[in-house]
């Protein structure tokens, strides 16, 4: 026995610290070291209650903290805990098994220990220790749900695959039968010993062949799994299951539980169909099988434990798995067979890892282009649970892709939407995934192909390929579709993803809003800058004995932070039209996202020329609209700025300015001062590099329509004589009240 007053400086501090503690009886602490490890005993006073104690929880209890597997007094939280007094009730829920004889073992924290430990200290642990005493007391252990029994303290369980709401579920729904049947993996690997159960019952008559599946490796792992419940609802509230070691101890838990008569028409099935057990083991074989049980609980499991089954009345079913190993020569079903606990993990799933990931479900999606960024985003859905992705890219994975893309040479000179499908095989064990891999340009597929192609689903565009940018914008006036789009500017320091559900500004519109946009965000700005000093682009790659193709040098964790923004941006609120804009410096650090939102357009349409469109942003409608008012009963105008595509007979307007320097403006005449004159106008024009420019012109009627009178058609008619020389289109847009029109002429 050591005093831990007088032993090294941790055991001090720490004893110091539990003495402190509330309840805890002064002068009660005794350190014992041996040979397993340290073990502290104290006396703690568990709160007095109102009404009479529900459970054999004295005044006074003697408490041990046991630091083994290499925890250490003073350092770590305990291993485990122990109530010393070998009366403690032992019919309490919140304890973790142990040994038939055993002391009882409190659960106090469903992670484990040294997590709390970790952030607050012992202090943590006596809280939980309290509290456990107090809600014993009081009979509201489960006032919180049903936790499930903690494997053992000094058992070292089998690993392995389980998946609970399939059999909760199916005991539910077929509770009369009392067994089903299965084929599980027996996996003895070098790092310890695992089981995979998969859910799938199985016909009696289909053991042999589930089995010899699951074999098809060479290696005889197909082992049977039996599951058991009882066939009526009976609620037990106690505990049953302990640290089963040996066949005895488990039949005698089958007999508690009520079960041990299915257990034998099971087993009879299985010999009566030629399932002899025999499974891989070292060194010389034997045989194996897996056991799951339940037992009906008053309350349904917790709601913090993930995999129970949804339906409470299910979730009801509390279980446990044990993998049972035998000798080869000898029957599996024996007093000495031998018997372990199998804490088995949820199988690698969508919805295992939108549950670890915090996400909501994600909607069927559409990817186009598989490339760095586009493969970077599918892999960060596909580990936040994607279920439903159809992927598109015509390309192939070449050395050079490897640098950047989420691939490895098992992928080299497969379609790049092969090397997704990879991917998700290597997530997936059970394939719950619907994916396919399109080998194709969606350039050259039609826009009603692409209609049927994407109906119901999120599109998300990963190219950076204008063409497919004005693909989807045609694609868009068809149907209803929400698109995101992400791409890389400026080599790489500069990522941007759009955002545009149904009703959203063309895609057209929006890059045009971001050029615009360089009027005040630094980044944008030294974007266009760059491509302006460097229009040759990327440098060459060689590709045989030809330069053939193009590259910029960027690191992949480049690459990982701006689809990371994309990402977010997909699975946050895509109800909303806008830009995520996330640049990084010089050395590729972030430097911070933002958000741009994206007002609505309106469309006009010319009477002269009513093949054409003017898109006119809602920020430029907004200010027209305030320069107006605030100059009657006067007229007053300005220019527009933006830009006109003849291809799609368009013109985008991003910014409307005010009356200009040396403008004339009476209730029925105006004449504008020259265009380009103010800090505004000039500041847009040099930071947008040439990608937004005059445009044409605006003014406002203060009474009557917004129709062109005599004067403004003379206007016009100059205008278009000037533009005449660059062949572009002449635009006025003029606001009277409540009605805004566009008047072009074209060259």
């Amino acid at each position: 026995m050591a005093d831990p007053k007088g032993g090294v400086y941790v055991h001090r501090l720490e004893a110091r610290r539990i003495e402190a503690s509330a309840a805890v009886v002064a002068e009660s602490l005794d350190l014992l070291v041996n040979d397993d490890g340290e073990v502290l005993e104290f006396d703690i006073a568990s709160e007095p209650t109102v009404n009479p104690p529900v459970a054999d929880i004295r005044d006074v209890e003697r408490i041990c903290f046991v630091y083994r597997h290499g925890r250490r007094f003073g350092e770590t939280a305990p291993s485990h805990v122990l109530c010393k007094r070998d009366d403690f009730p032992r019919d309490l829920v919140h304890l973790c098994s142990t040994g038939p004889g055993g002391l009882a073992a409190p659960c106090l924290a469903l992670g484990g220990l040294q997590p709390l430990y970790e952030r607050v200290g012992i202090e943590a642990v006596m809280e939980r220790l309290r509290k456990f005493l107090r809600d014993a007391k009081t009979g509201t252990l489960t006032i919180d749900g049903w936790e499930p029994v903690p494997f053992g303290i000094d058992q070292q369980p089998c690993g392995g695959e389980v998946v609970p709401h399939f059999f909760q579920d199916h005991a539910l729904a077929h509770l009369g039968d009392g067994y089903a049947m299965g084929a599980a993996i027996n996996m003895e690997e070098e790092n310890g010993r695992f089981v995979a159960v998969f859910p799938q019952v199985l016909a009696p008559q289909d053991m042999r062949d589930g089995l010899a599946f699951r074999n098809k490796d060479s290696k005889r792992r197909g082992i049977p799994w039996v599951f058991l419940w009882p066939k009526e609802i009976k609620f037990e509230s106690e505990p049953i299951f302990s640290d089963w070691r040996t066949g005895a101890e488990l039949l005698e838990g089958m007999r508690r539980i009520g079960v041990e008569q299915s257990f034998d028409a099971a087993i009879g099935e299985l010999l009566s169909r030629g399932v002899d057990f025999n499974c891989f083991r070292e060194p010389a074989g034997g045989k194996g099988l897996v056991v799951v049980l339940g037992v009906w609980r008053p309350e349904p499991i917790m709601r913090e434990f993930f995999g129970y089954s949804d339906n409470p009345e299910a979730r009801r079913l509390e279980l446990r798995a044990f993998r049972v190993s035998q000798d080869l020569l000898k029957e599996i079903v024996a007093l000495d067979t031998k018997v372990e606990t199998i804490v088995g993990d949820y199988p690698g799933s969508p919805e295992l890892y939108r549950w670890v990931a915090g996400v909501d479900a994600i909607p069927p999606v559409a990817l186009i282009g598989v490339g760095a960024i586009g493969s970077a985003v599918f892999n960060h859905l596909a580990r936040s649970g994607l279920d439903d992705a159809v992927v598109y890219d015509h390309d192939l994975m070449r050395p050079h892709n490897l640098t950047r893309h989420t691939a490895d040479t098992s992928s080299l000179y497969k379609s790049k939407g092969d090397a997704a499908s990879d991917l998700v095989h290597g997530l997936v064990r059970e394939m719950s995934l619907r994916f396919e891999a399109i080998q194709r340009d969606v350039i050259e597929m039609s826009v009603d192909e692409l209609a049927a192609a994407f109906k119901n689903r999120l599109v998300v565009d990963a190219t950076a390929d204008e063409r497919v940018r004005l693909r989807i914008d045609e694609l868009r006036e068809k149907i209803d579709l929400t698109v995101v789009r992400t791409e890389m500017f400026h080599e790489g320091r500069l990522g941007v993803t759009f955002v545009a559900p149904p009703g959203a500004p063309s895609f057209a519109d929006m890059m045009r809003t971001l050029f615009a946009s360089a009027s005040d965000d630094p980044a944008v700005a030294a974007w266009l800058e760059h491509e302006a000093m460097h229009p040759l682009g990327p440098d060459p790659l060689l590709a045989g004995f030809g330069c053939t193709s193009q590259t910029i040098h960027l690191p992949l964790h480049a690459i990982e932070q701006h689809a990371s923004v994309a990402t977010a941006t997909i699975l946050g609120d895509r109800t909303k039209a806008g830009i995520a804009i996330n640049p990084v410096d010089e050395r590729f650090r972030p430097t911070g996202s933002r958000w741009l939102p994206m007002p609505p357009f309106t469309t006009l349409v010319p009477a002269t020329e009513p093949e054409w469109s003017v898109r006119i942003s809602g920020l430029a409608l907004e200010r027209i609209a305030v320069a107006r008012a605030e100059a009657l009963p006067c007229e007053t105008g300005g220019y527009l700025y933006g830009a006109w595509d003849p291809a799609a007979r368009a013109i985008t307007v991003t910014t409307a300015t005010t009356l200009p320097p040396e403008s004339t403006a009476t209730p029925t005449a105006l004449q504008l001062g020259p265009a380009g004159a103010t800090v505004e106008e000039r500041r847009l024009m040099l930071k947008t590099r040439g990608r937004i420019y005059l445009c044409g012109s605006w003014h406002s009627h203060p009474n009557g329509s917004a129709s062109m009178s005599g004067r403004d058609y003379g206007t016009m008619m100059r205008h278009q004589a000037r533009d005449a020389e660059t062949l572009s289109p002449t635009l006025l847009v003029i606001a009277a009240g409540e009605e805004t029109r566009a008047h072009l002429k074209l060259p």
